[in-house]
């Protein structure tokens, strides 16, 4: 049964390279009544463009029969998926090595062709239970806060997590978890309710349909969550429902980027535990550098070393008694990561109207474009290269010159 509801996600999608497996897979399907389900014939790069353009189903069915490198195809796979979908995989080769590799990956099983029926549906309904999977796939979650306020955290979660979304193809979530004055969602032009704060009062209510209904949609891998509480009532965030809430998001999102408060609150020490890195705005002013230090301190005694960024904003925007770069950081006693500059105009338009200022070519963009890769974990990727590169290149330049010397030694020689 197609699915016609782009906003529901697939309960089954699959891409096999021939008639007969196609017909096998759309047996199953009628077989086990999985609505919401379909399968095409494809190719890894088919399977690929599917993903990018539409919601991460339950179940992934995609044949790896003529591609070359099946590890690396399935790794871009998994890449460009939400961390629960379940993936099998369909081959020609009957290779143990092969198996091994890929629920090294994390798949759910491989299959090699011709299929069968039986097995087929066995692997579907094992998978689909969770029953085969090693270890629980979960995304990661990046908790963002400003060091003064009007830093830029805001900004920041907003871009990056667009960047994320739609330049790199991650299912991604923005949550913010200030309830009494957060803006976030003024910068996606989204409204924000208070199912979100229902939900985080009632334990009994979390499960992936109520999760699904308290999201609020942005475009096709953009997602925001959030909620703005009455002043006069408050809120009481009961932290096993919002435990609960964030282990379940993370199985269903690549990326969750928090934006936070600066308090320290039980509900902001439940989501640091939960993070994976963190990401600092600060400015170049000593009430910065104060705060700076302070929460680094903080982060390294309850956080056990998780990666910390260091963004300075607003760089160059005049202000009476900012600190130079080196003075910042003799101060904070660390490297800032990243410099952003002020595109004063651009920030206020994009705000004004609730479009990532991402979209524009602005200076900001390029800053925010290498957080998106550093997050990603390309920057460390690239620093691995480059060090190999680096190493071979001094290996070959001593192989060089061990060469010409041999050679000067044997010309010395010849001539005596």
């Amino acid at each position: 049964m197609a699915n016609t509801n782009t906003d529901l996600p697939h309960n089954l999608m699959g891409f096999v390279s021939d008639p007969v497996s196609e017909q096998i897979v759309l047996d199953v399907i009628k077989d086990m009544a999985m609505a919401y389900s379909e399968v095409a014939q494809g190719k890894v790069a088919d399977a690929l463009d599917f993903l990018k353009n539409n919601r991460t189903p339950k179940a992934f069915i995609v044949d790896v029969s003529d591609s070359e490198l099946p590890l690396s195809d399935i790794a871009k796979i998994k890449e460009h998926s939400a961390p629960n979908m379940n993936i099998i995989v369909v081959g020609s080769r009957n290779e143990v090595g092969l198996f091994r590799d890929l629920m090294a990956l994390g798949v759910s099983d491989y299959l090699v062709k011709p299929l069968g029926t039986a097995l087929l549906k066995q692997s579907l309904e094992e998978a689909l239970k969770g029953k085969r999977l090693v270890a629980e796939k979960t995304g990661k979650m990046i908790y963002i806060v400003s060091s003064v306020g009007g830093a830029g955290a805001t900004t920041t979660t907003v871009n990056v997590g667009w960047l994320l979304a739609n330049r790199h193809f991650k299912r991604t979530l923005i949550m913010d978890i200030d309830f009494l004055y957060g803006t976030t969602n003024l910068m996606l032009d989204i409204k924000a309710e208070n199912a979100y704060l229902d939900i985080l009062e009632s334990p009994d209510k979390i499960d992936d349909y109520f999760v699904e209904t308290i999201l609020k949609k942005y475009d096709q891998r953009l997602y925001y969550l959030g909620g703005l509480v009455d002043l006069i009532r408050g809120v009481h965030v009961d932290l096993d429902a919002f435990d609960a809430l964030i282990t379940m998001i993370k199985r269903q999102f690549n990326y969750v980027l928090v934006d936070a408060q600066r308090n320290i609150s039980e509900t902001n020490r439940a989501a640091m535990n939960k993070a994976d890195s963190f990401i600092i705005l600060i400015e170049m002013s000593f009430t910065s550098a104060q705060n700076t230090v302070r929460l680094i301190d903080f982060l390294n005694v309850t956080q056990n070393g998780k990666k910390v960024i260091l963004v300075a904003n607003k760089v160059g925007f005049s202000r009476s008694g900012a600190l130079s770069e080196e003075s910042f950081e003799r101060v904070i006693d660390r490297k800032i990561d990243y410099i952003m500059p002020l595109d004063e105009q651009i920030a206020l338009a994009a705000a004004n109207i609730g479009q990532p200022l991402a979209l524009s070519n602005c200076s900001m963009t390029d800053t925010l474009g290498s957080i998106t890769e550093d997050i990603l974990g390309k920057k460390d990727y690239q620093h691995i290269e480059e060090s190999i590169i680096k190493k071979n290149q001094t290996r070959a330049d001593k192989a060089k010159d061990i060469f010409i010397s041999l050679l000067k030694k044997a010309g010395s020689f010849i001539k005596t």
